[in-house]
């Protein structure tokens, strides 16, 4: 079992046990929100590729940053990704505890949609920092810490919206999911912040094949080659192994 299907079942778990109302609504505790802190807390981090963190300094960093969901330490052995179980859970209800007051009902087929899409949201968007570090490596491109961050949030956006049709998140009430998608996207902080520049394929593929190809990919486009853009954006999602995945 992945990192992020083992906090999706635990935090299901606590959805499970919430009482119910006469129309199968979910009847919310405020115990259940104490000492929570705003959705903003979580949407200012900094650059989440942390080279050279070992397993004794990570858990410490997660616990003194509350924005830091997530991260992704490059290979030099292989890649990590590390999810916050603490943060990512708090992030998940703070959202919940936000958005809810709009709604007369929120029922646990709600929760549970939002559940996948806030740890599949950080899951795919470190994700594509290991296909990037494994990309830049193959071709001997630079790495460029705010540029990534923008992309690896439009990807990570991408990602859900294409799985929204056939998942647990397309089941979600139409409203709630709307606003959630839109709050659990507003980030502050450099990088982040600029995921709109990237937010279609189109804009998505020209800035990803810039970033990831050598000199030399003008002068191919010159010569004639005309899909370098769908080249390069295929290779994403397509590396195996390489990758260790926690949760901590």
């Amino acid at each position: 079992m992945s990192p992020a299907d083992q906090l999706i079942q635990e935090i299901t778990k606590e959805i499970a046990v919430l009482p119910t109302g006469r129309y199968g609504e979910v009847i919310f505790d405020e115990g259940l929100f104490r000492d929570l802190p705003a959705p903003d807390a979580f949407l200012a981090p900094e650059p989440d590729v942390r080279d050279g963190l070992d397993e004794e300094v990570l858990p410490r960093e997660m616990a003194e940053d509350p924005s830091f969901l997530g991260c992704y330490v490059p290979m030099h052995s292989p890649g990590r990704i590390i999810l916050s179980r603490r943060n990512l859970c708090g992030f998940y209800w703070s959202l919940v505890r936000a958005l809810r007051h709009g709604l007369r009902y929120l029922y646990p087929r709600d929760l549970d949609g939002a559940l996948h899409l806030v740890v599949r949201k950080t899951d795919h968007h470190e994700r594509f920092h290991f296909h990037s570090d494994v990309l830049r490596k193959l071709f001997g491109s630079p790495f460029d810490p705010i540029l990534e961050e923008a992309l690896a949030v439009a990807w990570s956006r991408m990602q859900l919206l294409g799985e929204h049709g056939n998942s647990k998140i397309g089941r979600m009430n139409r409203v709630f999911y709307n606003s959630l998608l839109d709050a659990a996207f507003a980030y502050r902080s450099p990088g982040y912040r600029d995921w709109p520049n990237y937010a279609d394929a189109p804009r998505f593929k020209d800035a990803w094949l810039r970033y990831l190809a050598s000199p030399n990919y003008q002068r191919l486009q010159a010569n004639g080659v005309a899909n370098l853009q769908d080249l390069t954006f295929g290779l994403l999602g397509q590396v195996e192994g390489g990758c260790v995945e926690q949760l901590v």
